[in-house]
């Protein structure tokens, strides 16, 4: 029995859905579902009931997530434990974040690092607080990052870092193609290309119209995988997105400063231990990049 087929079926469990947890797991749905297969034969018990809706436990796939949380736990600790007590030792560590996030910053930052870095990190995407705080609880992530200003759970919050909202448009737009800065007066009652319910960026620019008592008018809803940047460079639409995003356009687009966007995206390093989010604090901080 591999350790990984415990926790992708683990991913599995608590995600319900195939396709969200090969999305986290960042690997095909067939490989991930081969995964489970192997599980299964291993174990000589069908673990899952796959239906249109999603998957289930059976009674065996509860009784192996149940103890495969401890197990997987216990490993984590082992492998911390021993890469530390050797000279030169690597240290792998599983963190957690938003698709944004997951496909915009962390490249970079790895990237950035691979030179002297004495971490290997490895990123699972979610799309929800509570399967991220569940999969930090039973030990399958190290860490994570995301934005919890007003979210109440037990764990060590490190500030990351903090980025503004920007108007991102088109270069041709007819109002807003060749502008540097918007009001959010100007801009309130225009429909925007929009991220799906569940993601961060939604809800943080909900929050801001909510706050002015503005009704937020979305056209379309476009996930970040399918390139929420290229309807705005096709001038299909415009957006409001945090900073992050920045680094990821090209001449065809333009981002425009909203001054008076209240909302921030606060982004903090969320751990079990406080040295674990002093560890990673250390490797995120621009100084050392």
């Amino acid at each position: 029995m591999r350790i990984e087929w415990l926790e992708s079926f683990q991913i599995v469990a608590d995600s319900k859905s195939l396709t969200k947890a090969s999305e986290s797991l960042h690997i095909s749905q067939p490989a991930l579902s081969k995964q489970i297969r192997s599980l299964e034969d291993e174990l000589g018990a069908k673990l899952l009931m796959r239906s249109s809706s999603g998957v289930t436990l059976t009674p065996s796939g509860q009784i192996v997530l149940e103890r495969s949380r401890r197990i997987i736990r216990d490993i984590n600790r082992i492998r911390r434990e021993v890469t530390l007590s050797q000279d030169g030792g690597k240290l792998c560590l599983i963190l957690g974040s938003w698709p944004s996030l997951a496909a915009l910053y962390f490249p970079k930052l790895i990237a950035s690092k691979q030179s002297n870095m004495k971490l290997e990190i490895k990123v699972r995407t979610f799309y929800y607080f509570n399967d991220i705080m569940t999969n930090l609880e039973n030990g399958t992530l190290d860490g994570a990052l995301f934005d919890d200003c007003g979210m109440k759970h037990p764990y060590y919050s490190t500030p990351a870092f903090t980025e503004e909202f920007f108007l991102f448009t088109s270069t041709q737009h007819p109002l807003y193609g060749n502008k540097k800065e918007v009001f959010f007066e100007e801009i309130k009652n225009e429909t925007f290309v929009m991220v799906p319910e569940g993601y961060d960026i939604r809800m943080l620019v909900e929050k801001e119209f909510a706050i002015r008592g503005v009704k937020l008018n979305i056209a379309l809803e476009i996930e970040l995988g399918q390139g929420i940047l290229g309807f705005i460079e096709a001038s299909l639409g415009i957006a409001i997105l945090p900073a992050i995003f920045l680094n990821h356009i090209n001449e065809t687009i333009n981002a425009i400063r909203i001054p008076d966007f209240i909302v921030k995206r606060r982004i903090a390093i969320i751990t079990r231990e406080k040295a674990m989010g002093t560890l990673l604090g250390d490797f995120i901080s621009p100084s050392n990049t």
